[in-house]
């Protein structure tokens, strides 16, 4: 899978994680509609009149880029019952001396206080740092959470990150600079890693 055109899927207790696809719209729109609320305390403000079929027809541009371009993975995780759960990126993927990722992740409004959040990002991580082919073979993984988003600071110190400082105004959010906390993790301080879903999967596909 160290080609851009790979196909990343993994499996966890109670999710099954792909990247976007553009059957997904329906899922992505519910989601986005019923979590509005939240997401907005955390997430910079889009553009003004964009709609929400114009974010999904972005994000889906995106991952397809990354993809192909080795810079970004994007998953997707869903239930047993089909319905998606959350997001799980790596973004900025550097190769070469710095062979590093930025770790993001949320998780719908009726799926939290189930424990996915942090199996998302611990199967992100498996990703990050399985070797090539099986993942990409990453050194570290950054990530980096608004210090009052209490849950994502647990997620991230439930799958080992390391806080390592604080960033000042960071991200413009809610008409504010924001502050971050800085969290890392390198791949030696992650435990073994089972690997991706081999053969045909269950779950929503195109």
């Amino acid at each position: 899978m160290a080609d851009g055109d790979a196909e990343y899927s993994w499996r966890t207790t109670s999710l099954f994680l792909r990247p976007l696809q553009a059957g997904d719209r329906d899922e992505f729109l519910r989601i986005h509609e019923i979590s509005h609320a939240s997401f907005q305390r955390w997430l910079p403000e889009r553009p003004a009149g964009e709609t929400a079929d114009e974010r999904f027809e972005e994000v889906l541009h995106r991952t397809r880029v990354g993809l192909a371009e080795g810079t970004e993975v994007r998953l997707v995780g869903f239930t047993s019952d089909g319905r998606m759960a959350g997001v799980f990126a790596l973004s900025q993927i550097f190769r070469r001396a710095f062979m590093n990722a930025y770790a993001g992740w949320f998780v719908s409004s009726d799926q939290t206080g189930k424990g996915l959040a942090t199996e998302g990002v611990g199967a992100l991580l498996d990703l990050a740092y399985a070797p090539e082919p099986r993942g990409l073979g990453l050194h570290r993984v950054q990530a980096n959470i608004n210090p009052i988003n209490r849950a994502s600071v647990r997620v991230a110190e439930k799958n080992g990150f390391r806080r390592e400082g604080e960033a000042k105004g960071y991200l413009y959010i809610g008409g504010a600079w924001q502050d971050h906390l800085m969290f890392a993790k390198l791949a030696e301080e992650h435990g073994p890693v089972d690997g991706p879903v081999d053969g045909p999967v269950d779950g929503p596909e195109d």
